[in-house]
């Protein structure tokens, strides 16, 4: 699980520290950085686990507008079987590259040091805390993305895998097709593969598609199953449709990209609960209610919390009222940005004796002076 976020000089970040609990409310006016806040986590995972540039990845338009500073600090504290791992790295901008450059990289358990980067050399580090090999490497990407799993690596490598188990999302139902050539493990941020990827899960999981095809009915009115079938003569290719019965009527199907966005969006939620419930994960949604219905939420919020489990984590951003009442006895976190200046959080608690539910309270401007 992760226990603290530290974001310095990116965007509307300066300074910024955060320490999180397991199932945590994002909540706030448009603009105070939520969305930011985020997306710090899908880059920190596209350079230390996909080995992407960092000048790709952290341009140099990214820092803090009002801060004259060119370095960028990034922090995550995490909390993995027991034990205590810390990622920190410091970027440098670079205008010849036109963005960022690594000038120091670390992770640690414990307060044992398992990789370091630092006057342009990595320091590979085994397991106890002893050093062992030394070499020069050039800071436009991260070396931990190449590091190889061996004995004397194990706990760097339980680091990578809890990252690498991370899941971050803001679906777009529309960009969202029927067909699917290959299967792929993992679903995109937005959503657009989930054809692939539910024909991967269909596959690989098999035991749990009747459970989630029993949800669905449950959310889905006339709702029977999801099928893959073939594409005429193109070999490997794939039209995922739904299967339909409306309650006296004949059964039938429609291609999954043509029901109406709402059902693409709830058939994903649901599917997603089948990856989270695989294993202990931490989880971002960034306003996962669009195109859903009010009295579609609460069921699959219910469902959510189950698949977390005790060892699960999730972030969630909404403005949805249904949302807010839900998690509200939860962990709540206001972002505000007074005068356009920069992110600050504080848990709030809402008051109980007014009789206004939580997303009423917010609604009547209760916390925007706060």
């Amino acid at each position: 699980m992760i226990t603290r976020v530290y974001i310095d000089n990116f965007r509307c970040f300066s300074n910024f520290e955060f320490k999180p609990g397991r199932i945590n409310l994002l909540f706030g006016f448009n603009g105070s950085g939520k969305s930011s806040f985020m997306e710090v986590f899908d880059r920190i995972i596209a350079l230390i686990i996909d080995g992407r540039d960092a000048p790709e990845l952290f341009p140099g338009t990214d820092l803090t507008r009002w801060d004259t500073r060119h370095e960028q600090r990034f922090e995550l504290d995490l909390e993995i079987d027991g034990k205590m791992f810390t990622y920190r790295t410091k970027l440098e901008y670079r205008s010849n590259w036109g963005g960022m450059a690594l000038l120091d990289e670390r992770v640690t358990c414990d307060d044992r040091i398992l990789f370091s980067y630092e006057d342009g050399d990595v320091h590979l580090y085994k397991n106890d805390g002893s050093e062992g090999t030394k070499f020069s490497f050039r800071g436009n990407r991260s070396f931990i993305a190449g590091i190889e799993e061996r004995p004397e690596t194990m706990d760097l490598m339980r680091f990578l895998k809890h990252l690498r188990s991370l899941r971050s999302y803001k679906f777009e139902p529309t960009s969202m097709g029927s067909v699917t050539q290959e299967e792929q493990q993992t679903l995109s941020k937005d959503g657009s593969n989930f054809v692939s990827w539910y024909r991967h899960i269909s596959q690989e999981r098999a035991g749990d598609v009747p459970h989630l095809f029993a949800e669905l009915t449950e959310a889905l009115p006339g709702f029977q199953a999801l099928a893959l079938k073939g594409a005429g003569k193109q070999g490997r290719t794939r039209d995922l449709v739904v299967q339909m019965q409306a309650e006296g009527q004949k059964a039938y199907e429609v291609d999954f990209d043509a029901v109406s966005d709402g059902q693409r969006a709830l058939i994903v939620l649901y599917s997603l609960l089948v990856d989270i419930g695989a294993a202990p994960r931490t989880v971002l949604l960034d306003e996962p209610e669009n195109y859903v219905g009010l009295s579609e939420l609460q069921p699959w919020l219910q469902c959510l919390d189950k698949a977390l489990g005790d060892t699960g984590q999730l972030f969630l951003i909404s403005h949805h009222p249904e949302v807010i009442d839900f998690l509200a006895p939860e962990n709540p976190i206001l972002f505000v940005r007074s005068g356009g200046g920069p992110v600050r959080v504080k848990r709030v608690d809402f008051d109980r004796e007014v009789g206004l539910k939580a997303s009423e309270q917010i609604a009547r401007g209760f916390f925007d002076a706060q």
